[in-house]
């Protein structure tokens, strides 16, 4: 039996989980936010397991023509929800409408609640209980439940952030955008508290992103215990494919508290001993010698306000003579907030990407020196 699954991402991102689905040997069709995909059963288990620019993979468990609403109550009643979410329980319910008649948003969520017989939720549930999602297109019905749980950019080992912080799914879209695929030498040198070069060791050492978490799938009444084993397998065989050797990846930041936290990061990860961590200020960096070529990605700070990013000019003037001067020949990806700061970096930029970072509204510019 095969699946049909949806993946989330950032907006923007789009191009980075294509990429990542076509290395699984997939043919994803893009949408916004996101990709659709259909394989063999199980692969929504491989999905939360590998994709790293994904936000939550979502199986699709029902689709049907709904005209009018004695067909869309009818049509709910026949999606085989039992095996996710069964009834009586308390469950999560996103509905969205698009270009129908028969349904508000609440009334919509109120026909999935009395057709699944799902409860409403308490306070503090949100994190283990079933997730649905009901899309109603014109006169098109799918249900989709999460098989994911916590979003995904939770790997388990950021317990610590700086300023600015950085979703790991984020990060590491980011870096696959820039062309990084873990063999190159990297460079951080706005580190704080250390996801892109965390993403990156962890990319270069192949390591899956979903290793050290569970998912909402293996509590799902329909988890046998044949797929339970089978999962283990899945996740021997990943861990096998994880590999001590990698290329230099440096993190530097002015602020010594920052690398305390990227150090401890790192530990959790389990890539530490990969890291070259230190505090410099970005005006004298320079790669070592004989490291001619490689992939700088980072985050400088932001200046949400006019007046702010004024003053972050210089920071980021200076942060664009040491490229020019020290990187030339590296490819260099900047993640900043829409406004001028990009601009007095002075690089010339090959190609662009609109994206969201906490709510704020960026630009990732991807060039060389």
């Amino acid at each position: 039996m095969s699946e049909r699954l949806f993946a989330t991402t950032t907006p923007g991102l789009e191009e980075a989980l294509v990429e990542e689905c076509r290395g699984l040997v997939l043919q994803p069709k893009v949408l916004p936010g996101g990709v659709e995909l259909e394989g063999p059963a199980g692969l929504h288990r491989t999905l939360n397991l590998q994709l790293r620019s994904a936000g939550r993979v979502l199986l699709r468990v029902g689709e049907f023509h709904a005209a009018h609403g004695r067909a869309l109550a009818e049509g709910l009643e026949k999606v085989p929800l039992g095996h996710f979410a069964p009834a009586g329980v308390p469950a999560v319910v996103s509905c969205s409408i698009k270009e129908s008649r028969l349904a508000r948003k609440d009334l919509l969520e109120q026909a999935v609640r009395r057709a699944f017989r799902l409860q409403t939720l308490t306070a503090g549930e949100e994190e283990e209980v079933p997730r649905i999602y009901v899309r109603l297109a014109q006169d098109h019905c799918t249900v989709s439940v999460d098989t994911s749980g916590a979003l995904l950019h939770r790997r388990g080992y950021r317990q610590e952030v700086s300023r600015a912080p950085l979703r790991e799914s984020l990060a590491a879209g980011l870096l696959l955008l820039a062309g990084y695929d873990g063999k190159a030498p990297f460079w951080d040198p706005f580190c704080g508290s250390g996801t892109f070069v965390i993403e990156a060791a962890l990319l270069a050492r192949g390591w899956p992103p979903g290793m050290h978490r569970h998912f909402a799938f293996e509590r799902f009444p329909g988890f046998t215990d044949a797929e339970r084993s089978a999962w283990e397998r899945e996740r021997g065989r990943a861990r096998l494919g994880v590999h001590l050797a990698h290329p230099p990846l440096h993190g530097t930041d002015i602020h010594a508290g920052a690398l305390g936290a990227a150090r401890r990061n790192a530990r959790r990860a389990e890539v530490m001993d990969a890291l070259h961590l230190e505090r410099k200020d970005v005006a004298v960096l320079a790669p070592p010698a004989g490291m001619r070529h490689g992939v700088l990605v980072t985050n400088p700070p932001y200046g949400i306000r006019v007046g702010e990013q004024q003053q972050l000019r210089p920071l980021y003037a200076a942060f664009g003579q040491t490229l020019r001067k020290a990187f030339h020949g590296w490819t260099v990806g900047v993640l900043a907030p829409e406004g001028p700061l990009l601009g007095a970096v002075g690089l010339s930029w090959e190609r662009t990407y609109a994206v969201q970072n906490g709510g704020i509204r960026c630009t990732f510019a991807v060039g060389r020196p």
